[in-house]
């Protein structure tokens, strides 16, 4: 049984960033074309995916690509079977046995779609195998989706007016992703998903998780110091910073660099993402807790020589 979905992305963050990235997808979407999300993990791109299928208005199937898929896996196939048996004795010297098996065809989430005009969202598509992808093809430029044949149905099903597809895929993931062929990339629009500035990701912290947005700004610029310290520009520190802001959030962890159990989480969080051996990782990261310190002694400094200043100039006056 083939689930249909209503999309309802909880608590979609809205920022002009994101509001242009949708407005602009939506615009194609509602032009009959498909939109292809691309960028590296943690943009957002399912999120927003989900939130333009919602804005769309139709049922959603959602569909998550991997390489053990088959063609069958995206347009239905052949399951189950009827067995019939007839056995007549009538004559007790005469024995007439007839078998009958009949096969039924499901359709899949992409017949599904295409057929009742729902909107179809492949999130990592390019993680299937190109030739499973072929039939794609037909059903986005010639609004026909091309059936295996048989006897009991059309081997066309006519793509219905409002079917709408929404694509995600990540570039810079090289682990069990395959080169897209140019046929499928030529018939989509495709939209660069460019990282979260770090207002926009403490936006996110904040109406997500709930923290406060003095905490959520010190996880963001953290994290974001941090990448910059180990040179790793590949991949964002939303989901990091999101984690990060959960634990400490919901377990009352005060979010400053001289607590002990905040440098800890951030420890087991960051750590594992950087790609370096653990002692030159964690050293980077107490450099990173070090100099947040002393920037905000500096500005204690500043604001109680401003503060000391006041009453001097008011004397003056």
């Amino acid at each position: 049984m083939t689930t249909v979905l209503q999309a309802r992305p909880r608590r979609f963050v809205s920022t002009p960033t994101l509001d242009r990235i949708a407005l602009r997808a939506l615009r194609y979407l509602e032009s009959g074309y498909s939109v292809h999300l691309r960028g590296p993990a943690g943009t957002g791109k399912t999120t927003l995916a989900l939130h333009l299928a919602d804005l769309v208005g139709r049922p959603m199937m959602l569909l998550f690509g991997d390489d053990d898929f088959k063609t069958s896996d995206l347009i239905g196939g052949q399951t189950g079977y009827k067995r019939k048996k007839v056995v007549d004795n009538y004559i007790h010297s005469v024995v007439k046995v007839e078998d009958e098996l009949q096969q039924n065809w499901v359709d899949s989430r992409l017949t599904l779609a295409c057929r009742e005009g729902f909107t179809l969202v492949y999130d990592e598509f390019n993680r299937s195998r190109p030739e499973v992808n072929n039939v794609l093809l037909s059903a986005l430029e010639e609004k026909l989706l091309v059936l295996p044949p048989t006897a009991t149905r059309t081997e066309y099903v006519r793509v219905h007016p409002d079917f709408r597809a929404i694509f995600t895929s990540n570039p810079e993931e090289y682990c069990g992703v395959h080169a897209t062929q140019d046929a499928l990339l030529d018939r989509l629009i495709t939209i660069n998903m460019p990282e979260p500035d770090e207002l926009t990701q403490q936006e996110i912290a904040v109406n997500k998780i709930g923290i406060d947005r003095e905490s959520a700004a010190i996880i963001i610029r953290l994290i974001h110091a941090y990448r910059d310290r180990i040179g790793n520009d590949t991949a964002t520190g939303l989901r990091a910073g999101l984690m990060i802001a959960k634990i400490c959030h919901e377990h009352d962890i005060v979010v400053t660099p001289e607590n002990p159990e905040f440098r800890d989480i951030c420890h087991d969080v960051l750590l594992s993402r950087s790609g370096l051996a653990v002692s030159e990782a964690t050293h980077l990261l107490w450099e990173v807790f070090n100099h947040m310190i002393c920037a905000e002694a500096e500005q204690s400094d500043v604001a109680i020589a401003v503060a000391e200043d006041k009453p001097k100039e008011k004397k003056q006056s």
